[in-house]
């Protein structure tokens, strides 16, 4: 068998990924095309039907169409089933692990649904901001906010969660030092007063991710990290991880499992980190659907000084099939391109560290 297809047949699991959303939902095609950019939904439609996503998208629809004379039209829930099976069983996806903080309107909530509509195995991952916005609403003090949190959090693999996730890049940024009790007390009481659940106080979130790192530790579950691109709302200045130094040097050097998710612009930086941290690993999901044009690139300079034992398949899909299938395609491409560079490796050895990528480092990160 050669390289290609090799890469071709390899299975996926795609680590870092979100709910699809039901056949039934309405204006398919210009829910396609939006998500087809990280642009609010006010951003211009004729602009983003510019952009190289949008047409990666269609070809997608267009490849797989139950009715090839109308690829975007909505269908049937047995036809819609069907079709996603097809795309998913193309791209040769074994399982999925879903960030389940992060709903889209029309969604397809039921775990178990959403493996029986997409011919997959799914697994949860852990929302930390989310949960700790939960948790404020059901306490009245600072105590019982964080021994609510901190308990569903330590039950969080018994309950079947395989990782966790923070946003802390989308509320302050990743420069994520330790904080006293003291301040996250006085940081809670302001939370309380503002009269909003949305948690984006600085101290605060530094303060739950040191203290929950050990609950992490002691479960044996990986912690990811939102990095660098994603919706308007992001500082991306403050989303580089060369931030988190002080943080990786405490938890990654005492076993803590840290996944840097995302990561362009600043994939050079993430492979880096993966070079000289142990424990350390990242991908660059979501220029994969929504930055076809660069993905070759990208992978190429993302593994320019990790090992290849450090780096993930992700697509960050959400809502629709088509961006997990324009994910895989362009992802298995640039493989092709990298190792086909790659002339004084021997072959065997490509195979290993390309099963590494495409499933294996995940398999071995969240315990599957």
């Amino acid at each position: 068998m050669s390289l290609q297809d090799f890469i071709d047949d390899q299975p996926l699991i795609d680590h870092h990924c979100h709910f699809l959303i039901r056949s039934t939902a309405e204006n398919r095609e210009k829910r396609l095309a939006q998500v087809s950019t990280e642009a609010d939904n006010d951003y211009p439609l004729e602009d983003t039907k510019n952009r190289a996503a949008w047409w990666g998208f269609q070809h997608e629809a267009n490849k797989f169409a139950v009715d090839s004379t109308d690829p975007l039209r909505n269908m049937a829930p047995d036809e819609y089933r069907a079709y996603n099976h097809k795309i998913f069983a193309h791209y040769h996806f074994e399982t999925l692990l879903i960030d389940t903080g992060f709903i889209p309107a029309d969604p397809v909530l039921d775990l178990d649904e959403t493996a029986d509509l997409t011919g997959t195995t799914i697994r949860p991952i852990f929302r930390i901001e989310t949960t700790a916005e939960k948790w404020l609403q059901k306490t009245a003090n600072f105590e019982e906010w964080w021994q609510g949190l901190q308990t569903e959090a330590a039950q969080a693999k018994a309950n079947g969660y395989v990782g966790f996730k923070s946003i802390a890049a989308y509320r302050f940024g990743l420069n994520l030092t330790e904080v006293s009790k003291a301040g996250a007390q006085k940081a809670f009481t302001e939370w309380q007063k503002a009269n909003s659940t949305r948690l984006v106080s600085p101290v605060l979130i530094k303060y739950i991710l040191w203290n929950l790192a050990p609950v992490l530790l002691k479960q044996g579950l990986p912690l990811q990290f939102h990095v660098g691109y994603g919706d308007a709302d992001t500082d991306m200045y403050q989303g580089n991880p060369l931030l988190m130094r002080v943080f990786l040097e405490k938890w990654c050097k005492q076993g803590l499992k840290v996944v840097l998710l995302h990561c362009y612009p600043y994939h050079r930086e993430a492979g880096y980190l993966a070079s000289v941290f142990p424990n350390l690993y990242f991908d660059t999901s979501l220029i994969d659907p929504l930055g076809p044009t660069a993905v070759t690139k990208v992978l190429n300079e993302a593994l320019e000084l990790a090992p290849y034992s450090r780096y993930l398949f992700a697509s960050d899909a959400s809502t629709y099939p088509e961006m997990y299938g324009l994910a895989a395609l362009k992802f298995k491409e640039a493989l092709k391109d990298h190792f086909a560079r790659l002339d004084f490796v021997p072959e065997l050895q490509k195979k290993e560290w390309i099963k590494m990528i495409c499933h294996e480092n995940a398999r071995k990160v969240y315990g599957l």
